[in-house]
């Protein structure tokens, strides 16, 4: 499914976001001290893993779609991040590797192997190193809520078939947002893997929300 619409990925994020994307992911990356050594996992076409390399961090993207990683190399010239395909809940790294593990709109696919994700994490993490993983959310106010639900309903449906055509994975996203856990049940799933300071935060009156949790020394 990400094959097929890596191509159009980034366009589609624009449009769907209503430009708010970038936002957020700067908003997660300023969660990240100085210098670290940085996992982007589910990187996609690379968007936090290029903000991240911008900021002065060391970078590696790891995606399992090889179409995906394809782009993301195509605009990496310079080859400033290193790229690795492969899985998040089996990562090809050794123990105490990364200073800082992050990734966006990655959760809700991996939903299924969560916990093994989480515990991976933490593995390939230094002590006192942090998760900063951000995913949308599902607002709480009434008013917030009817207009997440009518763009989730008509919005995306339109823009993703717009963008992708036939290509479009009908009522995934949407689906993949509705049963996605609460943000609570997210933080209890970090602090099960065995992570500190587990918190969330909600953006765009809950529309997305960044999880973080930090690694005991």
């Amino acid at each position: 499914m990400f094959d097929r619409i890596a191509s159009d990925y980034d366009r589609f994020n624009a449009w769907a976001s209503l430009g708010l994307h970038q936002h957020w992911r700067r908003t997660l990356l300023r969660r990240v001290l100085a210098g670290a050594r940085v996992l982007d996992i589910a990187t996609g076409t690379g968007d936090v893993a290029f903000l991240a390399a911008q900021y002065g961090h060391t970078v590696v993207g790891l995606d399992f779609s090889e179409r995906m990683l394809a782009i993301a190399r195509e605009k990496d010239p310079d080859g400033r991040i290193r790229w690795i395909n492969g899985s998040a809940d089996r990562l090809p790294f050794s123990d105490r590797s990364f200073d800082c593990i992050t990734s966006a709109f990655a959760l809700r696919n991996l939903r299924g192997c969560l916990e093994a994700v989480f515990k991976e994490n933490i593995r390939v993490l230094r002590g006192g190193g942090k998760v900063l993983h951000m995913d949308f959310g599902r607002p709480d106010s009434a008013l917030s809520r009817l207009g997440h639900q009518v763009h989730l309903s008509f919005g995306i449906p339109l823009i993703g078939q717009w963008v992708c055509g036939e290509r479009w994975p009908k009522g995934y996203l949407e689906n993949t947002i509705r049963d996605f856990y609460e943000p609570r049940e997210v933080a209890e799933l970090l602090d099960r893997a065995g992570f500190r300071q587990v918190r969330y935060t909600p953006l765009s009156f809950g529309v997305v929300q960044i999880y973080e949790g930090t690694k005991p020394c």
